[in-house]
């Protein structure tokens, strides 16, 4: 595969280079949005106070609505936020280069803080909504919805930060080779952005 890529032109490589890291973070999107989603749930039912889980859906219910919440948001932030590109720029500044576990580690934490944020928020919002229209109106009194919902996230967000981080580092290794997606040709810059390290001039 390598060889055909030496052969190609620098444009015909990079439309396969972007179409190969587009397919790794979809794939990526999904599997930490699955994984975001269940692990949602589970935090939502455990810090939720008796009254609260009386409110919530039986819990096969909202494992599987929490997962396929989390992972339409997930593909949502994918397909639109260059987390890819800032994970690559991010790791050019501190002269990490694919496939070293240094790359991995700096490169997977846009993607990994951006997915937990978004994907607990919209989890959470949603969890706390359906549960806040089945209270009573007396306990609605009380508790303004906005106000259990970003008590209950804000809760959830550190180690909803901390999984995702650590889901990341796990399957990134495991997608960019099983998609073929490696570090570029000798002599070739990776695409979006100057050979890793920066500039020749730059390099030491």
């Amino acid at each position: 595969m390598e060889e055909r890529m030496n052969g190609m032109p620098p444009a015909d490589m990079g439309k396969i280079m972007q179409k190969k890291e587009k397919k790794v973070n979809i794939i990526m999107a999904v599997v930490m949005s699955l994984v975001m989603g269940l692990f949602f749930a589970f935090l939502a039912r455990h810090n939720a106070g008796a009254k609260e889980l009386e409110s919530m859906p039986p819990a096969p219910i909202m494992f599987i609505t929490s997962a396929l919440e989390a992972i339409i948001a997930g593909l949502i932030v994918a397909l639109i936020l260059p987390l890819g590109k800032a994970g690559r720029a991010m790791a050019r500044k501190f002269n990490a280069e694919p496939p070293s576990m240094k790359f991995t580690l700096i490169n997977s934490i846009p993607l990994a803080v951006v997915n937990a944020v978004i994907c607990s928020a919209v989890c959470s919002f949603i969890s706390i909504a359906r549960a806040y229209s089945n209270m009573p109106a007396e306990a609605k009194a009380g508790t303004p919805m906005i106000n259990m919902w970003l008590g209950n996230w804000v809760k959830t967000l550190p180690l909803s930060i901390i999984i995702g981080y650590v889901v990341a580092i796990i399957i990134a290794p495991i997608v960019v080779k099983a998609v073929g997606l490696g570090a570029p040709p000798a002599g070739r810059p990776p695409v979006g952005g100057p050979p890793v390290g920066g500039p020749p001039s730059d390099r030491p």
